[in-house]
C-alpha cells in the first residue's frame, strides 16, 4: 500500500479551526482553558501543541507595505519519514513510538510508552507531549482508525474549504506542484514544504510567502546525539531499569555538555 499522508494549502485555508475541533471531538480531548491572544501577535489558541491539543492552526502576523497579512499553518505531527521520535524511543524490543505498516504514518503504542519525553525531545518540530502523571507522550495518530474503515481523518473530513487533504502522498506531491504552479500564475509568493526534508514528511504544505515567515526549521535533522544519548541508557534498559528519570537524566547531560537549549 502506497503510503499516506497530509497536503495543507494555506492558500484556502481560512483559519476557521474546524479542525482542531473536529480532532478533538474524535479522539475525546477535553478542552483547554485558555485566553484571548494566548499567543503573542495575534489570535491562536491554545498557544500550542499540548498532551489534549494534537491539531493546531497557527496565525503569523506580517506586514506587507504597510499593510497586515494573516498567514496560517495547520500544526500537528508531520509523520517524517525519518522520524527522529522512532529513532530516539528507547523502548525495546518493540518501540512504543512506531510507524504504521500499510499506511506508514507514525504513532504512539501507549501499552509500551514509558512517558520519558525522548520523542519530544528529538522532535525537529516540537510536536509530541508528555503527561507526567500518566507517564505517556502524545500527539496525533493520523486517525488510523477511521483510515482502517475506508475514511479519511477527522480534520480533513471537516476541512469546509479543502484546504488539508489525506491521500497517497506521491499524489499528495503532485498536486502541491500543479497548485503552486496555478498560484505563480497569479503572482502569488508561495512555496511547498515537507516534499524533501527528512526524506519526506507526510505533511506536505504549500504556504504563501516565504519559509522564514513561518515556525518551521530551514532544515530540520535527527539530532546527532541520540548515540550517545543511548549510551547512557543502556546500561540501565539492559537490567531492566529504564525509567522516565534515567531517559530525561540522559538528555539534561547531553544539552549541558554541548550547550544546546
Amino acid at each position: 500500500m502506497a503510503k499516506k499522508g497530509y497536503l495543507y494549502d494555506g492558500t484556502l485555508c481560512i483559519a476557521c479551526r474546524a479542525c482542531q475541533v473536529a480532532c478533538k471531538q474524535w479522539n475525546e480531548l477535553p478542552a483547554e482553558k485558555t485566553t484571548f491572544f494566548a499567543r503573542e501577535g495575534g489570535y491562536q489558541n491554545p498557544p500550542g501543541l499540548t498532551t489534549t491539543t494534537w491539531n493546531l492552526i497557527e496565525f503569523t502576523e506580517k506586514e506587507n507595505n504597510g499593510k497586515l497579512e494573516w498567514l496560517f499553518r495547520r500544526r500537528g505531527c508531520n509523520h517524517c519519514t525519518d522520524a527522529a521520535c522512532i529513532e530516539a524511543c528507547p523502548v525495546e524490543p518493540v518501540k512504543a513510538m512506531t510507524r504504521h505498516p500499510q499506511y506508514g504514518t507514525v504513532y504512539i503504542n501507549h501499552d509500551l510508552c514509558i512517558g520519558c519525553g525522548s520523542c519530544a525531545e528529538a522532535c525537529s518540530f516540537k510536536t509530541p507531549g508528555v503527561d507526567e502523571k500518566l507517564e505517556k507522550s502524545f500527539k496525533c495518530s493520523a486517525c488510523i482508525d477511521r483510515v482502517d474503515n475506508g475514511k479519511v481523518t477527522a480534520c480533513v473530513n471537516t476541512c469546509p474549504t479543502g484546504a488539508l487533504q489525506f491521500n497517497d502522498r506521491d499524489k499528495l506531491v503532485e498536486k502541491a506542484h500543479n497548485r503552486l504552479k496555478q498560484l505563480k500564475a497569479k503572482g502569488v509568493t508561495a512555496f511547498i514544504y515537507g516534499e524533501k526534508e527528512l526524506k519526506g514528511l507526510g505533511m506536505i504544505y504549500i504556504l504563501p510567502g516565504e519559509l522564514k515567515d513561518y515556525n518551521l526549521p530551514e532544515k530540520p535533522q535527527v539530532s546527532v546525539h541520540l548515540r550517545e544519548i543511548e549510551r547512557l541508557i543502556k546500561p540501565y534498559r539492559d537490567q531492566g531499569k529504564l525509567t522516565p528519570t534515567v531517559v530525561k537524566t540522559a538528555w539534561a547531560s547531553v544539552k549541558k555538555r554541548y550547550n544546546i537549549a
